[in-house]
């Protein structure tokens, strides 16, 4: 397929949304118009407002200091004044191939600056070039179309891990009903009795390069945005343990963070799946395993986890009160009714190892799909 450059200046008009923004931030899902961020909550609520909605759609929503960006096809207002409405210039240039060619391009960010008009216009896009002698868009929405599809397939993939992790949440209220409320009457024991050892983390020495580069993982608050780690984004090696404060926790050990501005909104707890060492930011919970599975106590932080800041909430909002976590009242059911719950939850990890599996294979496709889209290669 024979194609031509163009750049995005040339190809789409852009807008100031100053006479879309609403004036009111009481919101109610029973309003009507959606009020839109290029961030990524993308819509922050609904509006009752009637004037000054933009309804000249499909448009391209652009912050115009992160340069994140959403494709939108129903009417909308804005929050803020820091981004682009982009339309197109001409009918025959097709929105939604211009919006998934323009996540192939890459701009330096390092600057809090606007970034459409200096940088991110000047881009250029490849428009397939029967379509712009023809002047029409055919070809551009093949494109599009083979793409929504398999971003349709990814989405549903990730989609029904989500599911999977609302029916493991289901699973345990059911189980065991609120962990604050204890409605069930389970026997009340403090987080310190039920666990045989808490341990806090450590940080080697960052001037040793040789503590650095190996292959035990040292978990910081970053990595903790999942419910089970096995990895980290740095790695120490056997001397770095040797040679610090750093500790050695087993598998199963269930890790919180006490220390990061994360704690302002949520408390990230999260299980070990492997051996493996935290930094001085977390501490670290191993069960009695005659008293507490340790899924039973992850599930617990999980559930408890307002309650639990609301309680134990420091001087400043980027701590928590460790010696306040110890001494919390945790419910502690029969240990065999623990263990069934671990059982359902295990069956529910395997399932979501299958779907993270196919997740993988479908962000393959799309990404090979859209490189090739990039490159003329598609049709």
């Amino acid at each position: 397929m024979v194609q031509k450059k163009m750049r995005l200046d040339e190809v789409l008009n852009y807008e100031q949304p100053t006479k879309y923004i609403v004036e009111s931030t009481d919101y109610d899902d029973s309003f009507q118009t959606p009020v839109l961020t290029a961030g990524k909550s993308f819509i922050l609520g609904y509006t009752n407002e009637y004037e000054g909605i933009f309804t000249n759609v499909p448009a391209i929503i652009f912050d115009d200091f992160t340069t994140s960006f959403h494709y939108v096809d129903f009417p909308f207002k804005v929050k803020s004044s820091a981004m682009k409405i982009l339309t197109p210039k001409e009918s025959f240039f097709h929105l939604k191939y211009i919006y998934e060619q323009m996540k192939q391009v890459r701009i330096d960010k390092q600057l809090h600056k606007r970034y459409w008009i200096s940088k991110f216009s000047k881009k250029e896009i490849p428009f397939p070039e029967d379509d712009i002698v023809n002047q029409n868009s055919k070809t551009q929405q093949k494109i599009a179309s083979i793409l929504d599809d398999a971003a349709a397939l990814r989405d549903k993939t990730a989609q029904l891990l989500t599911e999977y992790d609302l029916l493991a949440q289901s699973i345990f209220l059911e189980m065991f009903g609120d962990p604050v409320l204890n409605k069930k009457r389970w026997k009340l024991s403090n987080v310190e009795t039920v666990c045989s050892k808490i341990t806090g983390g450590g940080t080697p020495r960052k001037s040793n390069e040789k503590y650095y580069g190996g292959d035990i993982p040292w978990v910081t608050p970053k990595d903790m945005k999942r419910l089970y780690i096995n990895d980290s984004k740095i790695k120490i090696t056997n001397l770095g343990v040797k040679e610090s404060t750093v500790k050695i926790v087993p598998e199963n050990s269930i890790l919180m963070v006490i220390r990061s501005g994360i704690l302002k909104k949520k408390l990230p707890v999260a299980m070990a799946k492997r051996k493996l060492t935290v930094n001085q930011d977390m501490k670290v919970f191993i069960t009695k395993k005659d008293m507490i599975v340790p899924v039973y106590l992850l599930y617990f932080f999980q559930n408890a986890q307002r309650y639990i800041l609301s309680k134990v909430r420091a001087v400043t909002a980027d701590n928590i009160e460790f010696n306040q976590i110890k001494n919390l009242n945790i419910p502690v059911p029969p240990i065999k009714l623990q263990n069934e719950f671990a059982e359902k939850i295990a069956l529910i990890e395997q399932q979501k190892a299958l779907a993270k599996q196919e997740l993988q294979e479908s962000e393959d496709l799309f990404n090979c799909l859209l490189q090739k889209a990039f490159k003329g290669e598609l049709v």
